[in-house]
């Protein structure tokens, strides 16, 4: 009988806090994202109940020889 490797998938978030100033909620936003993307030591942690929240689904399959 045929052996195959699936690979399962499942779908999480996670999440960082980036603290920065601006005048408006729009301009916090991009002055977060622009920090985000210059800093190279971002901490992200898993969110809540992420784990187990999305369906899983297949992404692949490979018959082994």
């Amino acid at each position: 009988m045929p052996r195959y490797s699936v690979i399962i998938t499942r779908d999480v978030t996670e999440s960082t806090v980036v603290q920065v100033e601006a005048e408006t909620p729009e301009q916090a936003e991009t002055a977060a994202f622009n920090k985000l993307h210059e800093s190279t030591e971002t901490e992200w942690e898993l969110d809540e109940g992420s784990w187990n929240k999305g369906d899983s689904y297949v992404t692949g399959v490979d018959e082994i020889p």
